[in-house]
């Protein structure tokens, strides 16, 4: 029995780095990704949460410059501003950088 064609869209760096969300699904991780406000998204802060307080997923996308030589494999940390919501909120975070998931919070776990 044949196998189908891949059809995750991630084929550099595979099912095992992604957590299988709609947005992972749909390559919102992936460098070059670019939002745009007319395709529904819409600007907001990250503190703001979900629309009218809801509950359920949102995907929040920002880009930054990263002064890494190319080649280099460099250590990184990341610290999340605790200012983003209550202390000992319950929200869970994925870092992607470059489209490679480098992390997950639990926040109300530290």
């Amino acid at each position: 029995m044949a196998h189908p064609p891949c059809s995750f869209t991630d084929r550099l760096r595979g099912i095992s780095n992604e957590g299988g969300t709609f947005g992972e699904r749909h390559g919102w991780h992936l460098p070059g990704f670019a939002p745009a406000t007319s395709d529904g998204w819409s600007l907001r802060r990250l503190s703001e949460g979900l629309p009218h307080g809801a509950a359920g997923v949102g995907v929040f996308v920002t880009h930054i410059e990263l002064d890494v030589p190319r080649g280099v494999d460099m250590p990184m940390s990341f610290v999340f501003d605790e200012g983003v919501g209550e202390p000992g909120l319950a929200y869970r975070a994925y870092l992607y950088v470059n489209g490679w998931m480098m992390g997950k919070r639990v926040a109300n776990l530290g």
